[in-house]
């Protein structure tokens, strides 16, 4: 949906219209309109008819009260936060002010720090029922005005990308304005009443008024911005007689300069996104967006609940399938656990139970020799495999241990000690096949010998 930012003016005589597409960065002016009014005029449908169409969702409404009798004062606090300043702002314009402001609505300027520590804030305030007035229009057409704003704060809002140090000087359905900003913030300004149509003498006027403001801020002379229908080119050349600098804003309408009686409206236009005041607050804000929230809220929620219910019914729908699957596995777990253990009548954890009775079947396997492992039987057997048919061998002694073998025994021979080594070293499981000692006996006709052999290694050694 395309954003489009609308800026309102309605005056006595006429009703002024800019719109702007919704680029912060960039804005494009897309139309300027006009319309002539008088007391019997239906404001609101001519809003309608000048905006031609009907307000999109995304569209964002700005205007300022046209005059006003509230109060405007400088506040100094000691913290920044925004909530508390607006719940201060009341309690200290009621100390200061001489009047009863409970029928007022208070807004306060974003916080600036100041030199000594604390932050200085505007707070402005505005009749209610001339509140309700302004608004009027644009309720009875239900024109959501998302902007109820105030000069010169709105238009110094929506100029600050153009001009935010200067002096900014309205002359606008016969009032004069000027107000000094200092980056994009208004520091001062001075409501000058009517003014005539004499180019000369409302020069001098502007010229004295802005030199006391710069005075009073102790600022050297600044730049003037002229906006409003009472700006024309012999005011201009008047000022600038004057020797002061004037600053033309880049707006263009078809490559045009945008007329001066458009400018204020301009601002508005531009200031609809970020307002530095705005009383659309409390009992007057605005309604009518939640209104036309609720039916895209209704959509969005049913789309939402009905993804919830097609999410939770396929992961239900998955979870019975797995609880399925891991029933069928336990089942056939069950079933070969009593195939193979049949003597177990209690079952806990099966994979944990196979388990142990492996490792109980690898120990015993291990003793007994049933095993390719070097266990005692199995390196017996290896010994008794590798001994000569022929020769005649006594064992004495056979002791093994970890990864070595000593055998002690007795031959007819050297000779058959030799044999009997060298077809030791031939077995895959004896690493090291060393004699230790051989030697005769007492009787001279036998040889007793001890073999140390080494377990573990692939392949014999000579």
């Amino acid at each position: 949906m395309t954003k489009r930012r609308v800026g309102i003016e309605i005056t006595a005589q006429c009703i002024r219209m800019a719109i702007f597409n919704g680029e912060k960065e960039n804005p494009t002016l897309e139309r300027l309109v006009e319309h002539a009014i008088d007391d019997s005029s239906p404001i609101g449908e001519l809003l309608l008819e000048m905006l031609d169409s009907r307000p999109g969702f995304a569209d964002r409404f700005c205007s300022t009260l046209p005059t006003t009798s509230g109060f405007v004062r400088r506040l100094s606090f000691p913290f920044s936060d925004t909530r508390k300043i607006d719940a201060a702002a009341r309690m200290e314009l009621a100390a200061q002010l001489p009047t009863d402001i409970s029928e007022h609505i208070v807004v306060t300027t974003p916080p600036q720090a100041d030199a000594q520590g604390g932050f200085i804030t505007t707070a402005v305030t505005a009749k209610t029922e001339q509140i309700e007035a302004a608004l009027q229009p644009f309720e009875a057409v239900k024109l959501p005005l998302h902007v109820l704003g105030l000069s010169p704060y709105t238009e110094a809002c929506g100029l600050h990308n153009w001009f935010s140090d200067g002096l900014l000087v309205q002359v606008h359905e016969q009032q004069l304005l000027i107000s000094l900003l200092q980056q994009g913030q208004v520091i001062s300004f001075e409501a000058c009443g009517n003014v005539g149509n004499n180019s000369d003498t409302l020069a001098a006027r502007i010229a004295r008024e802005a030199a006391m403001i710069c005075r009073s801020a102790r600022l050297p002379h600044q730049k003037l911005c002229l906006i409003g229908n009472g700006v024309s080119p012999a005011l201009n050349k008047a000022l600038a007689g004057r020797g002061l600098e004037l600053v033309e804003l880049p707006l263009r309408d078809n490559s045009q300069a945008v007329e001066p009686a458009f400018l204020p409206v301009c601002a508005r236009a531009l200031a609809a996104d970020q307002p530095m005041v705005n009383f659309r607050r409390g009992p007057f804000t605005l309604k009518s967006e939640w209104a036309s929230l609720k039916k895209h809220l209704y959509i969005g929620g049913a789309l939402m609940l009905a993804a919830l219910i097609i999410a939770g019914g396929t992961a239900i729908h998955t979870y019975r399938h797995k609880t399925d699957v891991a029933e069928g596995y336990r089942k056939q777990m069950t079933q070969l656990f009593r195939q193979t253990l049949p003597e177990t009548r209690a079952i806990v954890n099966i994979p944990m139970q196979l388990q142990v009775a492996v490792q109980q079947l690898k120990e015993t396997s291990q003793l007994v020799g049933l095993d390719k492992s070097t266990s005692a039987l199995s390196v017996l057997r290896e010994f008794s495999a590798h001994t000569p048919a022929d020769l005649k061998v006594d064992i004495k002694n056979f002791n093994y241990e970890d990864q070595s073998l000593v055998v002690d025994g007795v031959t007819n021979s050297f000779d058959s000690v030799n044999r009997l080594t060298g077809e030791l070293r031939k077995s895959p499981i004896f690493g090291e096949v060393r004699i230790a000692d051989a030697k005769t006996g007492l009787d001279g006709q036998q040889i007793s010998f001890r073999l140390q052999i080494t377990i573990g290694q692939q392949g014999g050694q000579q």
